[in-house]
């Protein structure tokens, strides 16, 4: 059992550089091969760090990971967020319209090999020790967003088990463009690349799921 340190105590000021090289250089390799191929060799050689700065700054592999999940989870929300401050003001329709895209652009809106999402991604499907701390500290709170927003485009209080499908169908219909991206495109499905194209399949999916909320 790997001992998750708490990111606060660990690096220090004067340290900074290389820790955020760890970040930066362990990110696609996780992403990549997951955290039990992953070698911490391969990381401080790619970071151009000795393999004792990972125990310095992290405290352990898992420590490395689990600021890694942290890092590229702060960067997704803060390039896509679900929510802000004026969109909360807005009808559930334009509430509605803005999450879809925001989570498609999250799933198709850069380079594949660098969205942030992959890792995030990765730790669902195969999940580490870390997923406690990711759910508590990121997608619970996106979770409760999206619930918020399905609730409004329904306008009443729905019971928990229809609010969670209703909210989970939602959600899988933009990540399933990310995660079956290359079986689509061997069946001849276009993912959309451009932000005109990723809005033209967020207005779809916004219409769909407000159809089918309301028609429930």
């Amino acid at each position: 059992m790997y001992r998750i340190r708490p990111l606060a105590s660990v690096g220090t000021d004067s340290s900074g550089a290389t820790r955020a090289a760890l970040i930066s250089a362990a990110s696609p390799l996780f992403a990549d091969l997951g955290f039990e191929a992953t070698r911490i060799r391969d990381i401080a050689d790619k970071a151009s760090a000795n393999v004792a700065a990972i125990n310095y700054h992290f405290g352990s592999k898992m420590g490395l990971y689990q600021a890694v999940l942290k890092s590229q989870s702060e960067q997704m929300i803060a390039n896509f967020p679900l929510q802000t401050p004026e969109v909360e003001l807005a009808s559930p329709e334009e509430r509605l319209h803005w999450l879809v895209k925001s989570i498609l652009r999250r799933v198709l809106g850069s380079n594949a090999k660098d969205r942030p999402i992959r890792m995030c991604v990765r730790e669902f499907v195969e999940p580490t020790e870390a997923l406690d701390y990711l759910v508590k500290e990121t997608v619970a709170a996106q979770h409760e967003i999206t619930r918020s927003v399905v609730t409004a485009v329904a306008g009443r209080e729905l019971p928990e088990d229809e609010l969670s499908r209703h909210a989970i169908s939602l959600v899988s219909q933009c990540i399933y463009y990310g995660l079956a991206e290359p079986m689509l495109t061997r069946l001849g499905v276009k993912i959309p690349r451009t932000e005109d194209e990723i809005d033209v399949l967020a207005a779809h999916i916004a219409r769909f799921s407000l159809a089918g909320i309301r028609a429930a």
